[in-house]
């Protein structure tokens, strides 16, 4: 999966800033979306941003659907089984890289990103399941993350998408919380012997892509990457 984002406002391309202000001395760049404003012709993907006082490098998708996605998670057909998702929590408040292009951009970032005043972020989520090519697309017209004090708790809402693939709303609210699957005591509930990676857990989750990555699907629920598709279940 991949997981960009970008300010929210009638479906088109904004941004995370004032646009009378953008070129400014002194003002710095605080997103991918920002970046294609002040250039609508940029193609260029590895960029600099400024979420809060310090510089975060990132991925700009500046061809899809009009451009300005900042990338803040992506998993790779490299990572398989060297469980580069399974971080502590302060990894994963960071940042870090993972095997080939995955990467995640980190919660700090996240929250800086989505904490704007008066600017409604979205969030888009690329599936692709094994063997196809083409990805499902999801989006998120309201997607915040909260502060640390708030233990970066989620607010997810106006989904727009394929029917019956919203798995992620039942998750609104939950605060981010790691789990450990490779020692004696792993984590787990009711509906998993095991869960994996860092994510907005709730008990019987129904979205996870932060999981461990397998070469397979699986119709329980497990430890892997996860997506709840209205009667289907796919790990």
């Amino acid at each position: 999966p991949e997981i960009t984002e970008r300010q929210y406002g009638t479906r088109k391309t904004y941004m995370l800033f004032d646009p009378c202000n953008t070129n400014k001395p002194g003002n710095r760049t605080v997103s991918c979306s920002q970046i294609k404003m002040r250039d609508p012709s940029s193609k260029q993907t590895k960029q600099t941003i400024y979420p809060r006082d310090k510089p975060v490098e990132v991925e700009c998708d500046m061809e899809t659907d009009g451009g300005g996605w900042t990338v803040i998670q992506r998993r790779t057909k490299y990572e398989v089984n060297n469980n580069d998702f399974e971080k502590n929590e302060r990894d994963y408040e960071l940042g870090f890289k993972a095997t080939g292009s995955g990467y995640w951009i980190g919660l700090e970032n996240l929250h800086a990103l989505t904490s704007f005043p008066n600017n409604q972020q979205a969030l888009r989520i690329e599936l692709t399941r094994i063997g196809e090519r083409k990805p499902t697309v999801l989006l998120y017209h309201k997607f915040i993350v909260g502060s640390q004090a708030e233990h970066y708790k989620l607010t997810i809402d106006e989904y727009d998408g394929p029917q019956g693939y919203d798995a992620l709303s039942k998750h609104n609210g939950q605060k981010f919380t790691t789990k450990k699957s490779m020692t004696q005591t792993p984590d787990k509930d009711k509906c998993s012997d095991r869960l994996s990676g860092g994510w907005w857990f709730k008990e019987c989750n129904t979205a996870n892509l932060n999981g461990r990555k397998f070469t397979y699907t699986s119709k329980i629920r497990a430890l892997g990457i996860t997506w709840h598709i209205k009667d289907t279940y796919e790990s």
